[in-house]
């Protein structure tokens, strides 16, 4: 009923300057009744931090590449960082000399599943989906790369010694998973 009103033509008693006021306060009526629909459809609850948002908490620090040996390639690391809120990371990515790239990975709670962004130095942006397998999350891409169309996914897993295991495999069919190539991380101390 407000909205008919406020877009319903108004009469003019001739006196212009009251005419373009009563516009500019229907405008300005507008334009609230908009903003208070808005937030609204806005959800204010806290978050809640049910296990699923918790699974990275581990993830914050410096972690370093672990050669095959043990020893530590200092040129590949990952610096992580919260973020607005507790499942919330921000992410620098050092692969090698010159690689760089950064992410943005949080929990959705509306959809009640991690999200993730990444951007890269030699100009790559990729929005990865996520999904929950057994009790550990993996984001998801496909790629067409020179006509090889696939399915990647990667996890970043926390094992029980405190090592995170980075895992990428690759799927035609969604159902048969190749490995493409996995890596232990360290935290740095």
């Amino acid at each position: 009923m407000q909205f008919y009103a406020l877009i319903s033509c108004h009469k003019s008693n001739g006196n212009v300057g009251q005419t373009q006021s009563t516009s500019m306060k229907n405008i300005l009526s507008l334009f609230l009744i908009i903003y208070w629909i808005q937030g609204q459809s806005q959800d204010q609850n806290a978050l809640m931090m049910t296990d699923d948002a918790q699974y990275f908490s581990f993830w914050s620090g410096k972690w370093l590449l672990l050669r095959d040996d043990g020893s530590v390639d200092s040129t590949t690391f990952y610096k992580v960082n919260r973020s607005v809120h507790d499942a919330s990371f921000f992410e620098e990515w050092q692969m090698g000399p010159g690689n760089k790239s950064i992410a943005i990975r949080a929990w959705d709670k509306t959809n009640s599943k991690w999200g993730f962004v990444w951007v890269s130095s030699n100009g790559l942006f990729q929005v990865w989906d996520t999904r929950k397998v057994g009790k550990d999350w993996y984001i998801y891409k496909e790629f067409d790369v020179n006509g090889d169309k696939y399915l990647s996914r990667q996890g970043f897993i926390l094992q029980e010694n405190g090592t995170v295991l980075r895992i990428s495999e690759k799927s035609y069919d969604g159902l048969k998973w190749e490995l493409r190539f996995k890596q232990i991380l360290k935290k740095a101390n």
